[in-house]
């Protein structure tokens, strides 16, 4: 497949940057420490809160860093900057699809810091204790899971960037990704959440991108809630899906080429 060998390339174009590599790695060590730090003062005085134990929520949150390389924001769309200079024609006239191929092109970055950054963090992690493997079949829908989760996260910020076609602005979801991170479960579980502010988080496709691979991953889910769980993610990533690929043939239709 053609898309695989754009994925390939940026996959390996990541051991090129080892200054890079090492300052994110040294960054998610001392994020994980302090998450640590953390979690153990707020629990310490407490067995359960939010009805979460200390383990569980040690468990959610050290293997959201784990695979935080993979979840994190994608870089490299550049629509906006693209649409309003007017090089975005030269990609529309390549003979492949060009949200396919962002995707996979991100895809390729984040299986880079997935393999190099968060499986070393996850064998510390788990010769540590503070981590333990799932079992098998929990393992598979944490799996199915999270690469749902990625494709509910590029949907998201491909669709922001495809708004510039219309607005040709600047104004891009990304300014809202701290908004976003938090109603995905990013920072902590939603079960942390007030009333009002859980069921806004669970009306959203955003909590797909965190919550519900992680809530797998820890035990949150039961094993009876394991398949709704995935079938309502399902759902919303095929949503995204369609939306992206609505607003795109919309969008090619009525682009205005500013420069070039």
């Amino acid at each position: 497949m053609k898309y695989l060998a754009y994925a390939r390339a940026e996959f390996l174009r990541g051991f090129q940057y080892r200054a890079n590599y090492w300052a994110t790695a040294c960054g998610t060590v001392v994020t994980i420490a302090i998450q640590w730090a953390l979690w153990n003062t707020v629990y310490r005085d407490a067995g359960m809160i939010a009805g979460l134990s200390m383990t569980t929520m040690l468990s959610y949150s050290l293997m959201g860093r784990v695979v935080s390389g993979l979840l994190a924001e994608p870089r490299g769309l550049n629509l906006g900057p693209r649409v309003r200079s007017g090089t975005i024609v030269h990609d529309l006239v390549k003979p492949m699809n060009l949200s396919t191929l962002l995707m996979f092109q991100t895809l390729g970055r984040g299986l880079y810091s997935l393999v190099s950054i968060g499986l070393p963090c996850f064998v510390i992690l788990w010769a540590a204790g503070l981590v333990r493997l799932p079992q098998l079949i929990t393992l598979a829908a944490f799996a199915a899971s999270l690469a749902m989760g990625y494709v509910a996260l590029f949907s998201t910020y491909f669709v922001s960037g495809v708004l510039t076609f219309y607005t040709k602005t600047g104004v891009r979801v990304e300014h809202l990704y701290p908004v976003i991170s938090l109603l995905s479960g990013e920072f902590v579980p939603l079960e942390f959440f007030p009333g009002w502010l859980r069921v806004i988080a669970d009306s959203l496709p955003f909590k797909g991108i965190y919550y519900v691979p992680m809530s797998l991953w820890s035990g949150i889910s039961s094993p009876a809630q394991v398949l709704p769980a995935l079938v309502s993610q399902g759902i919303w990533t095929l949503g995204m899906i369609a939306l992206a690929r609505i607003i795109w043939a919309g969008a090619v239709r009525n682009l205005t080429v500013q420069g070039g």
